[in-house]
């Protein structure tokens, strides 16, 4: 065999060793079986209405100021915003409906884009959101502004019958230490995210 035909083995071999999670996922996946991922901790502090429209509204000035965004950016329709930061942190029989900062992060994602609580501006407003609450949870928030459209995205094309399976996407790739969505960084290694302004 040639040292060419080698060292491509070498390639392949060591994809297949680096992406072998990958595998594993989307053979679970083609069976039916996504279990939820472990390595998840709990949130330390909720995201309150008041800051949030606040952070929202210093988003819409500064895309307003770049032409990308306007008047009806961040207007709400109704009391459904409110409402949805109140069901991440709603409790059945003394416990946390969802568990933990991972997962109310994803559903925080997924409802803000689903539910459209805004007239306008859903998806870079569920980034956002998604993006500041894992801030205020000490989490990782690097990612490429490609993973994070690649994600919207894939929340705002999916059927609600994959709500399941699009949650446990974004949490496994928060915690994920692989190629996901975090780049798995050790916490004294976590850099906060600059202001936006």
């Amino acid at each position: 065999m040639s040292d060419h035909r080698e060292d491509e083995y070498r390639q392949v071999d060591s994809l297949i060793t680096e992406y072998a999670d990958t595998w594993t996922a989307l053979f679970r996946y083609d069976d039916g079986v996504m279990p939820a991922p472990d390595g998840t901790s709990p949130s330390v502090c909720a995201l309150e209405y008041r800051d949030a429209l606040n952070d929202i509204r210093r988003l819409k000035d500064v895309l307003m100021q770049k032409g990308e965004a306007t008047d009806l950016f961040g207007r709400e329709r109704g009391d459904a915003f409110n409402g949805l930061l109140g069901s991440i942190e709603q409790t059945m029989f003394g416990e946390p409906l969802y568990g933990s900062r991972e997962e109310k992060a994803a559903n925080l994602l997924y409802f803000i884009i689903k539910d459209r609580p805004f007239s306008g501006g859903n998806k870079r407003i569920g980034s956002f959101v998604f993006l500041r609450y894992m801030d205020m949870q000490g989490m990782d928030t690097r990612m490429t502004p490609d993973t994070m459209i690649a994600l919207a995205l894939l929340v705002a094309k999916s059927d609600p019958a994959d709500k399941d399976l699009m949650i446990r996407l974004t949490v496994g790739g928060l915690v994920s230490r692989g190629p996901a969505l975090s780049e798995g960084l050790s916490a004294t290694d976590r850099r906060r995210r600059p202001s936006v302004g």
